[in-house]
This record gives structure tokens, sequence and C-alpha cells, in this order.
């Protein structure tokens, strides 16, 4: 270009200023776009409380070991927002000098401890909980947790949408990070649904009004609750349970509760 003259050069900076005198325009008339509002920061150990009353728990599908519905009133109580993650499992296992029976540490790596812990069994996450002044949570907590008051069947409502849970639909074949998704309930729950699947403190039973004999009910497998990574989401309801034998080792993860003192129920009451 500078072999052929000025003349060249002095057209192409003519279309440089023309070209930057349009963005100036535009920029000017067009207002600037608000940032998106950024993800509250994930904090460990965060707990949330749920207020004391009434929820419907289980399902009027006969043909589910959820069934019969009925109306169950629970205490106050506080849940973990998130499920116990790789980070918050490896530190309590160093400080507790715990040696945990299951094979979790194969799942771990710098880019994934922010991942639900994974491969624990039950007495691990019971362990867990109990050294952290917490307790594993019932079946019914975690239900209420996730289903709110209004009977849902996801924790964010009734319509499917494969864009707020990792299950089989999200493509990602493992956990991720917690509280990745906008899988979260009614009470600010984060990861209800999919992610890891979480180890209760029930025995595998019958609910009450459930006469239907099975051989898999007594004290020989601990009630698993939620749907996880490699389960169809749009097949799951958050009253869905499943069992397995308490030193299982897969996906299952979980996360801790607690007991509200009187003075923080009714402080819960009160903002309810």
């Amino acid at each position: 270009m500078m072999r052929k003259g000025s003349v060249a050069i002095a057209l192409v900076l003519s279309i440089i200023g023309l070209t930057a005198c349009a963005k100036r325009e535009e920029s000017a008339s067009t207002p600037a776009s608000a940032p998106e509002p950024a993800k509250p920061a994930y904090t460990p150990g965060e707990m949330v409380l749920i207020p004391a009353g009434e929820f419907l728990f289980g399902s009027n599908d006969k043909e589910t070991t959820a069934y019969p519905q009925q109306k169950v009133n629970l205490p106050a109580f506080w849940i973990d927002k998130y499920e116990v993650t790789n980070s918050e499992f490896l530190d309590f296992g160093i400080k507790a000098n715990y040696a945990s029976e299951g094979n979790f540490r194969l799942f771990v790596s710098p880019d994934k401890v922010k991942n639900p812990v994974v491969n624990v069994t039950w007495n691990d996450a019971e362990a867990y909980c109990k050294g952290n002044g917490k307790r594993l949570l019932t079946e019914q907590e975690l239900e209420k947790a996730g289903r709110g008051t209004d009977g849902r069947r996801y924790p964010w409502g009734e319509k499917w949408d494969p864009r707020l849970s990792n299950t089989y639909e999200a493509s990602l074949r493992g956990p991720t990070e917690v509280g990745r998704y906008e899988d979260v309930g009614p009470y600010g729950v984060h990861d209800m649904l999919g992610n890891a699947q979480e180890w209760t403190s029930n025995w595998y039973k019958a609910y009450k009004g459930n006469n239907k004999k099975d051989e898999n009910f007594g004290e020989r497998f601990r009630v698993l609750r939620g749907a996880r990574w490699d389960v169809y989401g749009s097949k799951a309801h958050i009253w869905d349970r499943s069992a397995a034998f308490p030193k299982a080792l897969y996906s299952y993860g979980f996360r801790c509760g607690k007991d509200a003192t009187p003075e923080e129920a009714a402080k819960a009451g009160k903002s309810n």
C-alpha cells in the first residue's frame, strides 16, 4: 500500500476515521447494558433455617415406596445450603484424623475441590456431621427443604427445565461445583435435585399407611434422596427415594443439619 503513494494512505486513514466516528456515535446513542448480577459467593458450611410447619410429604402413586402422600409437621431445623464438598471433607479428615471408609480421594483433584464429595459411606457422612456439631438430615427434612409447602415436583416448580440441574440431561457425566446450577428450593437450598445423591439418617422402611410388602424394607438399607448427575431429571420427583447398603460406594454425597433452638424457631416463624 505504501508503494501506491500517499493518496492511498490518505484514503485508508479517512475510512478509519469515519468508522471511528460511527462507533462513537453508536455508543453515544446506545445506552450501556447493565452487567448481569453476580451469583452469591459460595460459603463453606453456610446453613439455611427452615421454619416449623406442615408440608406435603410423599406421593399418591401406589407403585412407589414414597406412598402414601401425607401431611407432616416438622419443627424448625437448619440445613446446609450446599452439599459437603471435597475440600470440606478433606479438611475434616486432616483435622479430626479421620480415616474414611470410602475411596473419595480417587475423585479429588485441584479443579474439583468445590464439587460435592462422593464415594463416601453412610458412616463417613455421619462422622463428618457429628464432627462438625451437626447431624445427618432425615428424608422428611430434605424433602421439605426441596419441595416447600406447595407439593411441587421439582425444587423450582412443576415444569421440567433441563438447564436448571446437573442431571443426565446436562451431559456433564459427573458431579460439578456446588451451586453452579439454579437447582434451588423455595428456601434457598442448592442442588436439591441433581449433582450428588444424598445419604439420610433413615432406614429404608415403609411410610405410615403403606401396607405393601417389600422384602427390602427394614434396617438393612439407608435412604438416599435426590436424583444425581446420571439420572434423568425429567423423570424424577423431589419425593423420590432410593436406598443402599450403608457401606455402598457410588455417587453418594450428603449435607448436614441440626435442630433449631426455640429462639431460632421463633425468629424463623416470624420471618416466614
